[in-house]
């Protein structure tokens, strides 16, 4: 049976009626982030296998109305999905601590892992711990590579022995510890001065994203490979001195509270006045290293992103910080993290005026490594800042190929959504059409088996840029977007679904229909009426209900 724009619902669209795309556009305007990755590609099964030949950093480059569309088809499917295909997020996964586990570098304490609060105790006699700043994320984006630690100024009181390891944050929730903190006795060389401190006395507690309590998936092994789940938690900071008899002790703060979500970490604090003079611009090409602060909420959120590596390019720091005080100025320090070396200092009004200054190239010696940004006397009365080390001369974005879909905006058109599989092959499509990559599109269309056009075209030569048909690739975005689908033999296996609707035996008489392929700029006015006694001729998709592309060609 086909699906009537005013017929029952058969579960393949939108069971209210109402159209996913345009929905969930506005739940994107309310802060979805289709790129994050906690946001809808991380939580749709359908999307990340889907769009698997579009990678994050591909996607990165995008324009928002690509990046738009893939927020609006994932969401979309995400509210349709089967419960059992979709993936948990982390806010609520299913988290359990392996209770009684003892990370091998911790066998000489009685640390364990799910031990109450209560048991963790200082033993190192004369010494005292403390938290000293607010937690930030030390975080890595390179080269399709992520990665993300925490840090937090600390400072300590000396006793007996000495300390030759970084302390750690070890978290804990309704009294229970649910991380003990990373190995810091192997691969670390002493004390490190904070990324965002409160002066030379204090030294870096260090934290994994990954919890040390949690099994991993490979073997029996644990793997260290599972995020906390989001949520408020205690974070301690613990050091281990050396004593005098050569053993280790374990020094124990007071808890602080730290919440965690999909943005990341944060401290909690009061909103400080001013920060609205200061936005986030998107980085910028050839960005090393960026530092971002952010105290104009009730939790503070501080990130320091590695993007790329270092060369013999000429670099500037360049950053806008704003606050209470306009008179504030900022130290900044770039630094090298494989030595701790500071390679240059410049500084930073929080005036809310954008500034900075040339460091030149940071020498051929220090080529292919990475560079941290240090904050180390951020005042209380700052409530906002980015710093951003990038070429001193701004690098021009890449032009990129020009094909027709450049610069086309979705429409959405009701009963355009599609749902599961089909909305990740959907979405896919019609990204890289915008994106005017003809290899994705080639790629897709050859592993799909599609037909194409005519059918005596290869993938290759049907995405060929320029395109033989100058509009091919807006009519493949358009048709997609701009028109309604239909469902036809549903319930069988040669389940398809069809756009544009216009294209099937039930709608050809449709008024409506005819005027939804000329409003998406598929046919012309006079194209649309010289068609409607033999059949729409115009450009066609069908998927089936796994998502496979099955054609893009036109009528006859």
């Amino acid at each position: 049976m086909n699906r009537h724009d005013d017929g029952p619902d058969h579960g393949w669209v939108d069971p209210e009626g109402a159209d996913l795309l345009s929905r969930t556009l506005g739940a994107m305007a309310g802060g979805v982030d289709p790129a994050s990755p906690t946001g809808p590609a991380a939580v749709v099964p359908a999307m990340s296998s889907r769009v698997r030949r579009r990678r994050t950093a591909k996607l990165g480059g995008l324009g928002g109305g690509a990046l738009a569309l893939a927020g609006a088809l994932v969401l979309g499917a995400a509210q349709l999905a089967p419960p059992d295909a979709a993936e948990v997020p982390p806010a609520t996964q299913d988290f359990e601590v392996q209770e009684g586990y003892q990370p091998p570098w911790l066998g000489w304490s009685d640390l364990t892992c799910g031990m109450p609060v209560a048991d963790l105790e200082s033993t190192a006699p004369g010494w005292s711990v403390a938290p000293a700043g607010d937690i930030y994320a030390h975080s890595a984006e390179l080269r399709g590579d992520s990665s993300r630690a925490w840090g937090m100024a600390a400072t300590y009181e000396e006793g007996e022995g000495s300390l030759d390891a970084p302390p750690v944050l070890v978290w804990s929730k309704d009294g229970v510890v649910l991380d003990l903190g990373p190995d810091v006795f192997e691969g670390w060389d002493g004390q490190a001065e904070p990324l965002l401190g409160t002066g030379p006395d204090a030294v870096t507690a260090v934290g994994s994203s990954m919890t040390t309590c949690v099994p991993g998936s490979y073997g029996g092994d644990l793997q260290h490979e599972t995020p906390l789940p989001h949520g408020d938690y205690e974070v301690r900071v613990v050091a281990f001195p050396q004593v005098a008899s050569g053993s280790r002790a374990t020094v124990v703060s007071d808890p602080v509270p730290v919440r965690l979500d999909a943005a990341g970490a944060h401290s909690p604090g009061e909103p400080h006045p001013g920060g609205s003079a200061v936005e986030f611009p998107e980085p910028a090409q050839g960005q090393v290293s960026r530092f971002e602060l952010d105290r104009s909420t009730d939790w503070f959120t501080a990130d320091m992103t590695q993007r790329d590596f270092s060369s013999d390019t000429p670099m500037r720091v360049i950053g806008r910080c704003a606050g209470s005080d306009p008179e504030t100025v900022v130290l900044v320090e770039l630094i090298l993290p494989s030595t701790g070396e500071v390679l240059e200092g410049t500084s930073i009004t929080c005036d809310g005026d954008e500034a900075g200054s040339a460091v030149g190239a940071l020498s051929e010696h220090r080529s292919g490594e990475t560079i941290d940004i240090r904050v180390s006397n951020v005042s209380d009365d700052v409530a906002r800042l980015w710093i951003s080390l990038e070429p001193e001369t701004p690098v021009a974005e890449a032009a990129g190929p020009e094909c027709s879909a450049r610069g086309f905006e979705p429409q959405f058109v009701r009963g355009s959504s599609v749902t599961g599989s089909t909305a990740g092959t959907a979405g896919s499509i019609v990204i890289a059409a915008m994106d005017c990559d003809s290899d994705a599109l080639a790629e897709l269309a050859s592993g799909y088996g599609t037909e194409l056009m005519s059918g005596a075209e290869t993938p290759e030569q049907a995405f060929a840029l320029p395109e033989a048909d100058p509009e091919r690739y807006r009519r493949l975005a358009a048709v997609l977007t701009d028109t309604a689908a239909v469902l036809l033999d549903e319930g069988t296996p040669d389940a398809t679904v069809v756009w544009p609707r216009v294209a099937t035996e039930e709608f050809r008489d449709s008024d409506d229909a005819w005027a939804e392929v000329v409003a998406a700029g598929l046919l012309t006015p006079d194209e649309a009426e010289a068609q409607r006694a033999d059949g729409y001729q115009g450009p066609q998709v069908g998927m089936n209900m796994d998502g496979d592309w099955l054609y893009f060609t036109t009528g006859g």
